[in-house]
């Protein structure tokens, strides 16, 4: 799909909109959270000061808009050792950063693309360890809120693989070319449809 098919295609789907039982904390059980102490899940989901209330939740597909030329440019000055694959460059002129089946609210999805300015280079990211030697041209370029998956670009070979960091020496190639990804990346993001619950 192309990004101009990618936009279409995201704004024919209305908002889903769901409400939700969540469970609120009170002023002991905020304390303890915010101090950082480790605390396990059944901990918290039997500590006493908290309450169900129904909140309401709304859910849709947001792109980022594109930017200029000459900020894509920039970036590239900035990046030198990343030589932004010319389909790419097209890309982020129309969308950048896809967030599908994001909360509304909040902007962001269980995972994303994110916007060029928050790309790195896997060298920086915190799981670099896990190469055996540096590499060399990929790039992270999304988020992913637990942080098992990541997509990374290899700017050289102008290819895009997701990464298991629990399968690390494998990650799944998801094509070569812009249309490519966003083909598998809205037919990977359909399991986060919140009409599936």
């Amino acid at each position: 799909m192309t990004p101009v098919e990618l936009v279409k295609r995201a704004a024919s789907q209305p908002i889903v909109k769901l409400a939700r039982v969540v469970n609120v904390p009170g002023p002991e059980l905020s304390a303890l959270l915010s101090s950082r102490q480790p605390l396990l899940v059944s901990d918290l989901m039997a500590h006493p000061d908290q309450k169900k209330e129904i909140r309401k939740f709304q859910y849709g597909h947001i792109l980022d808009a594109g930017i200029s030329i000459a900020e894509i440019q920039e970036w590239e000055t900035q990046h030198p050792h990343h030589d932004l694959p010319p389909d790419v460059v097209e890309f982020l002129q129309q969308v950048n950063g896809v967030h599908l089946w994001a909360d509304i609210d909040s902007h962001r999805s269980y995972y994303g693309i994110l916007p060029v300015s928050k790309w790195q280079d896997a060298n920086d990211a915190d799981w670099n360890q896990m190469f055996v030697q540096p590499s060399e041209g990929l790039l992270v370029i999304s988020y992913h809120d637990n942080g098992d998956y990541f997509l990374v670009l290899d700017a050289k070979a102008s290819a895009y693989f997701w990464y298991d960091l629990q399968d690390f020496d494998n990650p799944l190639r998801v094509g070569n070319s812009v249309p490519q990804l966003l083909d598998w990346w809205w037919e990977h993001a359909s399991e986060l449809d919140p009409r599936q619950e």
